[in-house]
């Protein structure tokens, strides 16, 4: 009975829903079950059962009397729990994101996208060519779309092909504006750019050669802090337009909140490589 009664209080606990849970279109509130089914989810499939064999080990350790080692191993959990929960991941990605907002009304003389990632293959019929742009670049496309057709300004694309395998950044990003009805006369291409401090550099030879001085700087939230500085570096004053932002200001504090998963310790790892390359930029 007793087990049958915690198991009960943990079921409750776990499907306890948001203190103002949405509703669909038809007005139906999501049921406990849901909630129960994606935190079960998260703790079948790494990084979750990860933490459980983690735990287990340690038990295991500790009943060996390896004192040491069973400490490494709760450190090392506790350390890899931290960076895994939404609630720590939101609020240190939010302190780089939210260091530059999204103007209202923008001013300048030319729009500056700084891509970020794209695959080789397979073959996009839609536009005609190979590859495909990842979320966050084409994010950052579409957004420079919507400056494109408001503002009408020229554009300048940054960024190559990283690694042997993959796509062409800047080749494919031009493929998705022409789709969209930019001309290509309005578009400037380094394609040659394998990270942000080329970007900055060879945008500036383009800056330059074109006579432009106020560029409109277009990239993830997460990613301008250290571009910007990148351009402050060669003395480039930027217009910042932040986009693809990931976190949001506002946290409710509920319990999915602290349920560790994959999507939060990869954000964890995107805001300490932004913090890292912040460091670098200012030597």
């Amino acid at each position: 009975m007793l087990e049958c009664s915690c198991c009960a209080g943990l079921y409750q606990l776990l499907s306890k829903p948001p203190p103002m849970p949405y509703t669909d279109q038809k007005g139906l509130k999501p049921t406990p079950m849901i909630y129960f089914i994606k935190i079960a989810y998260t703790l079948l499939f790494p990084p979750g059962i990860i933490f459980l064999l983690l735990l287990c080990i340690a038990f295991l350790l500790k009943q060996k009397k390896e004192h040491l080692g069973s400490f490494l191993i709760l450190l090392t959990t506790a350390i890899l729990y931290v960076c895994s929960i939404p609630y720590f991941s939101n609020f240190l990605l939010s302190s780089i994101e939210q260091r530059y907002q999204t103007p209202v009304q923008v001013s300048g003389d030319v729009l500056v996208m700084l891509t970020g990632g794209a695959i080789s293959e397979p073959a996009d019929p839609l536009t005609g060519g190979n590859g495909y742009l990842t979320s966050t670049t084409a994010s950052r496309v579409l957004t420079l779309a919507e400056l494109y057709r408001v503002t009408k300004l020229p554009i300048i694309l940054s960024g190559g092909q990283v690694f042997n395998d993959s796509g062409n950044e800047s080749q494919i990003a031009l493929r998705h504006l022409l789709a969209l009805g930019v001309p290509e006369s309005a578009i400037q291409l380094d394609d040659t750019s394998l990270n942000t401090e080329e970007n900055a550099q060879h945008t500036e030879a383009i800056l330059k050669k074109k006579g432009w001085k106020q560029p409109i700087l277009i990239t993830s939230a997460f990613h301008m802090a250290r571009s910007v500085k990148q351009f402050q570096k060669l003395n480039v004053r930027v217009i910042p337009y932040p986009t693809d932002f990931i976190t949001q200001q506002k946290q409710d504090l509920t319990l999915n909140k602290f349920i560790p998963s994959a999507g939060s310790l990869s954000n964890t790892t995107i805001a300490l490589k932004e913090y890292l390359g912040l460091l670098a930029a200012k030597n």
